[in-house]
């Protein structure tokens, strides 16, 4: 028998364990109830990935901020309980065998049995003869809720570590910025801000694309940001004050636009004083001043990157078949 140290808690009459399992023991006692189906198996889980649980203990290893978080256990058979003194906290019996179905968690656990060489105990929170119904139901509840953290979230967050996301949250909290609070940090739904940090960001990544304005640095391209977007802002007031349905100020609209400034840019700074020539950007995009930038309006059924693209192509037909633009 295999003794190991927990603590017993109980909620709505189902008696759980919380511990720790060694490598060894994980590797004698888990396993992951997969398809196809046995004698003894249910099958209800996708067979592992080795790729996964390999990526896992790389994570483990390399990320400093890597941490192992509880598996989910459920033992097949009742095991026994010994405390002393009428306590919550004592210790498991279970024999040697596979008897614990990993419900969640099963390339984490074989991450660390099989590809990392340090010995890290597993946390564990292990139900005591749940029903296998119920344990099925329960790995399809979490798989089906999970949720990936979005992408604006993740910028927001390493921020610091990319400095398009740093510039994208600076327009979004200063109050002297047109994107002031117009920007969706997080991802989050029901905020009413029409750009979220990542689609802001990749605009912006765009817009200093050539290779003397990615040279600029933090203060002098934040600098660019704005007055560019100052000057956006007032060629097509109307579309950027709407409440909703313009697609100025959304993925597509910012994408665009900052496709065609990543070309105006270079051609109307001035390099003597580091700053964007705004009345020589205005004088570019007034051209295209008559652009209809609601929902439905000159650009209606356009979306994504292909949308932005044609939508760049046509503000280039009306700006640049009526204006010369220095080489």
């Amino acid at each position: 028998m295999i003794k190991i140290n927990v603590l017993r808690s109980i909620q709505k009459d189902q008696v759980i364990y919380i511990g720790y399992l060694t490598k060894e023991q994980a590797e004698i006692l888990t396993f992951s109830d997969c398809y196809p189906p046995t004698k003894s198996r249910l099958g209800y889980q996708r067979p592992p990935e080795k790729k996964r649980a390999r990526a896992f203990a790389d994570y483990i290893k390399d990320n400093g901020a890597g941490f192992l978080t509880p598996v989910l256990l459920n033992a097949r058979q009742k095991v026994k309980f010994v405390c002393e003194e009428d306590t919550q906290y004592g210790y498991i019996l279970v024999p040697e065998k596979n008897c614990f179905a990993i419900v969640d968690g099963q390339h984490r656990t074989l991450g660390v049995i099989n590809y990392l060489e340090a010995e890290l105990p597993i946390p564990f929170m292990l139900f005591d003869s749940l029903d296998t119904d119920a344990e099925q139901e329960l790995f399809i509840t979490i798989n089906r809720e999970q949720k990936k953290v979005s992408m604006s979230h993740v910028r927001f967050i390493g921020q610091k570590n990319d400095p398009f996301s740093e510039l994208a949250v600076k327009l979004e909290l200063d109050p002297k910025s047109p994107w002031y609070h117009r920007v969706n940090l997080v991802g989050a739904r029901g905020t009413k801000r029409p750009v979220s940090l990542q689609s802001l960001r990749n605009a912006l990544e765009e817009l200093f694309q050539s290779g003397e304005m990615k040279a600029l640095s933090f203060d002098e391209k934040y600098k660019v940001a704005v007055d560019f977007w100052m000057v956006v802002s007032k060629v097509w007031p109307e579309a950027w004050e709407a409440p909703k349905n313009s697609l100025l100020k959304k993925a597509i609209g910012t994408l665009a636009i900052c496709k065609l400034g990543g070309y105006l840019i270079p051609q109307c700074f001035n390099r003597s004083i580091r700053k964007v020539d705004i009345q020589k950007l205005e004088s570019f995009l007034v051209r295209a001043s008559e652009v209809n930038w609601m929902s439905d309006g000159n650009f209606k059924g356009y979306s994504g990157r292909h949308g932005a693209d044609l939508v760049k192509n046509e503000l280039d037909l009306l700006i640049f078949s009526k204006v010369d633009i220095e080489t």
